[in-house]
């Protein structure tokens, strides 16, 4: 599998992308990561669907290699500044979104739905069926850049002492890299995530979704938001537990293939 980095200009500066080889008469895939990763985190999922359909992943703004904006944004903002990366498939692609990923790929499919045909979300933040402010207190904490190696312990322990069996080493370094690129702004989007509109604004999104909904806490927050969606159907998935990028990327790869099986486009005859 080639997976080729690029830039593309955004509304705050450059925008990095990773993204794989196009593939003849299938939809190329847009996704968005959650907070404060970058697109290397679909790196499974791009390998599970090397030779069915391209994956472009950007880096949201701030975030694995992009440039960061002079403010905090809001979700509206972030998927402003993604656009041109699903211009760059020069047709209306599938969008998949994963946590703070899910509400940027809500908003794009709002905004731009010339642009985006069908969504995927997996893991919706809506926090609203949960305890909205424990969990706002808890994601979007702020920091401080200090001249001390201890201000990162917390986040060490999370990412490789205490990371999940599933999670290799050098992944679990990869995504504590990551949450040092956006130290001290890596909160932001969390920040928007819990400003974002969600009862208002997921009633407008108008293209067909898929739900992927595996086990953990957002299980139950997923189910609701699905409903304020009007037309989403929501597949359940109890048995992917863990980080599920990771642990079943293949799983989510032949979901998404059913899911964008009817709208492929078909090959064009030879003349």
């Amino acid at each position: 599998m080639t997976v080729r980095r690029s830039f593309v200009d955004g509304r705050f500066g450059q925008v990095h992308l990773r993204t794989t080889v196009p593939v003849a008469g299938a939809q190329p895939l847009v996704c968005l990561h959650a907070t404060a990763y970058s697109s290397q985190s679909f790196l499974p999922l791009m390998a599970a669907l090397h030779g069915r359909r391209q994956v472009i992943a950007p880096d949201a703004p701030g975030y694995g290699d992009s440039d960061a904006a002079p403010a905090a944004p809001s979700i509206g903002a972030y998927a402003a500044a993604l656009v041109r990366a699903l211009e760059l498939a020069g047709e209306p692609v599938a969008l998949l979104g994963y946590h703070t990923g899910a509400y940027i790929a809500a908003e794009l499919a709002i905004a731009r739905p010339d642009l985006v045909e069908r969504l995927v979300l997996i893991g919706i933040p809506y926090f609203q069926a949960l305890d909205l402010e424990a969990w706002r207190a808890k994601l979007a904490t702020r920091h401080r850049l200090e001249d001390r190696l201890d201000q990162f312990d917390e986040r060490w322990r999370y990412f490789i002492t205490h990371r999940d069996a599933s999670v290799t080493l050098p992944r679990g370094f990869a995504n504590f890299v990551d949450e040092l690129k956006a130290w001290p702004h890596g909160w932001w989007a969390h920040e928007a995530m819990f400003a974002y509109d969600s009862d208002a604004r997921l009633p407008l999104v108008p293209s067909p979704t898929l739900v992927l909904n595996p086990a953990g806490h957002l299980a139950p927050a997923s189910r609701a938001a699905a409903e304020l969606i009007p037309d989403c159907v929501v597949v359940e998935r109890p048995h992917w537990k863990g980080p599920v990028l990771e642990n079943a990327a293949r799983g989510i790869a032949d979901e998404v293939e059913m899911w964008l099986a009817p709208v492929e486009r078909p090959l064009t005859a030879a003349i």
